[in-house]
């Protein structure tokens, strides 16, 4: 069973706030504030050991950038790694550990401006 955690982005003070803060801070009000963008652990590490949460930038395979999302609305849904080509997504469970987290959408969207 995969631990249900989130982080947390502040749109106004522009900071990443971590699971340990928002678990004893915010947990249970942090969807009423519109400045707070959760963001859910996807129960998966990188290669490093890494957490991945949702909206982070990972590099993968063949060095393909593409951003962790969570898909609801699909005949399957679940965590994804959605990369900018004919290959576009890849669910969680056929990742494996060929990937690393370089970054988030939030706090590094230089990351992303290649594409």
């Amino acid at each position: 069973m995969r631990e249900i955690k989130f982080r947390v982005w502040d749109k106004l003070l522009k900071r990443m706030f971590s699971w340990e803060w928002v678990h004893d801070n915010f947990f249970s009000r942090i969807f009423d504030y519109p400045n707070m963008i959760p963001m859910q652990f996807t129960g998966l590490k990188d290669k490093n050991g890494k957490e991945v949460y949702e909206s982070d930038i990972v590099i993968g395979i063949y060095n393909k950038i593409g951003i962790i999302q969570y898909y609801a609305l699909t005949p399957r849904s679940g965590f994804g790694i959605q990369y900018w080509d004919k290959d576009s997504l890849r669910w969680s469970d056929e990742i494996g550990l060929e990937f690393e987290v370089i970054g988030n959408i939030y706090e590094n969207p230089e990351l992303l401006e290649t594409k």
